[in-house]
């Protein structure tokens, strides 16, 4: 017998710039509308058979609940998952979302399941919707580029539409969490991230460009009153050195373009392309 030949496949990390949070009982159909951007900065995960299952996030067994549940929608089968993620958990970038897509996919190649991207996905996003870790990073990374979500729901049941996007940096700054799952039972919060989202989302769609995704989502940020002092402190900057920045979503990080190094005075400053290829196996 030869030891099965690893699979491995790659899921871009998503910024949520703005998003309008649409719960139905189906998850297929949960979600949310709204627009984000993909980095080639992301999720690369491994999948091999088991005893038991596992996942190891870098080099860390971790209580992975959106890769397990994934799992589970796909394969009775114990498998040992191991993710290398190049951006942090709970600061905006859809980690979780990149996390399961990648190991949904790594896992189709491992066990030979022969599912289509759209089952896979579906697997994903749900799992993303059941545990409130995310709503439409998923269909984001499925994508990838600057994603237009019109409808809410799983990747391939929804309208989806993009922003065309050249090779753009983005730069980054992240002062730590905020916990999806608070925000997302929070019902007057939902309100407000409803009624903002939805004023957002049709003034981008009147001109769907990069520079307007990043003034309605720093506006859309604004609304939602979720901004730390640091966060507002940091958008402020970028602005005054002639860049454009936002809050990731949701996150207490600041994401920018042409910040003319105006974030190094925040902390230590990352960056990523954005990339216009959505999950694939490697």
């Amino acid at each position: 017998m030869h030891q099965k030949i690893l699979s491995q496949a790659f899921a871009p990390a998503h910024i949520s710039g703005i998003f309008i949070i649409d719960i139905k009982k189906d998850p297929t159909h949960s979600g949310s509308m709204g627009c984000g951007i993909c980095l080639e900065d992301g999720a690369v995960t491994k999948v091999s058979a088991a005893k038991e299952t596992k996942v190891i996030i870098n080099g860390a067994v971790t209580d992975a609940p959106t890769t397990l549940t994934a799992i589970k929608l796909l394969t009775p089968n114990p498998v040992l998952v191991e993710t290398t993620l190049r951006v942090p958990v709970g600061a905006g970038f859809g980690a979780s979302g990149a996390g399961a897509l990648s190991a949904a996919l790594s896992l189709n190649e491992a066990l030979s399941l022969n599912l289509t991207l759209k089952e896979l996905a579906r697997a994903a996003h749900v799992a993303e919707v059941t545990n409130r870790t995310g709503l439409g990073d998923v269909t984001g990374q499925t994508f990838g580029g600057i994603v237009l979500r019109k409808k809410a729901g799983a990747p391939f049941t929804v309208d989806i539409d993009k922003i065309p996007c050249g090779i753009t940096t983005i730069s980054w700054v992240s002062f730590g969490e905020i916990s999806t799952k608070t925000v997302l039972s929070d019902d007057l919060k939902k309100k407000s991230i409803n009624k903002a989202g939805r004023l957002r989302l049709k003034e981008l769609l009147k001109k769907p460009t990069l520079p307007e995704f990043f003034h309605q989502s720093c506006a859309f940020a604004k609304e939602i009153e979720l901004m730390s002092p640091k966060v507002l402190d940091a958008i402020e900057a970028v602005e005054a050195a002639g860049g454009l920045a936002s809050q990731a979503m949701l996150g207490n990080t600041v994401f920018a373009i042409n910040d003319n190094g105006a974030l190094q005075e925040f902390g230590e400053v990352h960056q990523s392309r954005i990339t216009n290829a959505g999950a694939h196996p490697l």
